[in-house]
């Protein structure tokens, strides 16, 4: 795996790199790691890498335009905010960023956190095969927004391309059932939550690419898809809370040390 390190404290990069190292010894994960001391020269390359950890404030560009660059060229990356500085954590949440790493790192909750992050990448890094005839597609689970039946065929539906399937719409729901991120909104559609922006009883709006799509939600299906978006969500939900949580404990220690001094 592809992990970016951009800080100028030259001490933490050090610290993050020999988590990873120790982290690689003791499983089978293997991680290419590159390091740099600041954003300038992030920006003027088109680097795809699938984890960062990215310190805020540094020289030149800060780290939220960094993130922005990175996710521009994967927005699947899993990216990890480091910082000691809690003034831009309101728009590194709206970046939707995985983590927020406080300097020191604490070894225990960078290791939680990897597991955490592994398994996602994991889930974002699956792929399925899809056969029409002569034809073979290897597509990305997390790339997909919806599955629906057109003229007694399935239609898959990714962010880039549309799909027509020889496999019936019950094989892929199937197949899909084992990822925590799809769920059934009508008979014939099947709905990507993680794209999922806004719902009622009549339709579903979902986001990508700066676009917008609407499919179907049924009377049938209405409470079981809530139930399910919700269940999905809430693990966003916890993370937000958590990062209110230690924005206030970060606020508190510094008007203490304010106290103090």
């Amino acid at each position: 795996m592809n992990v970016l390190i951009c800080d100028d404290d030259l001490k933490i990069v050090q610290q993050i790199k020999n988590f990873l190292l120790k982290l690689s010894k003791q499983s089978t994960y293997n991680f290419d790691i590159t390091c740099f001391s600041n954003g300038d020269s992030i920006l003027d390359k088109q680097i795809k890498t699938d984890f960062a950890f990215i310190d805020i404030e540094m020289p030149g560009v800060n780290g939220l335009s960094v993130t922005k660059h990175l996710q521009t060229l994967n927005p699947n990356i899993i990216v990890f905010i480091v910082t000691s500085f809690q003034g831009y954590l309101d728009d590194a949440m709206d970046l939707k960023v995985f983590r927020f790493l406080s300097k020191p790192i604490d070894e225990n909750r960078f290791f939680r956190s990897m597991e955490i992050a592994l398994n996602l990448y994991k889930q974002s890094t699956e792929k399925i095969i899809l056969d029409y005839f002569d034809e073979c597609h290897n597509i990305f689970t997390i790339d997909i927004l919806y599955l629906t039946i057109e003229n007694r065929k399935t239609k898959l539906v990714t962010k880039t391309q549309e799909f027509i399937s020889n496999k019936k719409f019950d094989y892929w729901k199937k197949q899909l059932s084992k990822y925590e991120y799809f769920a059934q909104s009508h008979y014939s559609y099947i709905v990507n939550l993680k794209n999922v922006t806004d719902f009622n009883k009549n339709e579903i709006t979902l986001s990508f690419n700066s676009k917008k799509a609407t499919v179907p939600i049924s009377r049938s299906f209405y409470a079981s898809f809530k139930k399910a978006f919700y269940e999905y969500m809430g693990g966003t939900i916890w993370l937000q809370i958590y990062v209110m949580l230690w924005y206030i404990c970060l606020l508190y220690t510094s008007d203490a040390a304010d106290d103090k001094a």
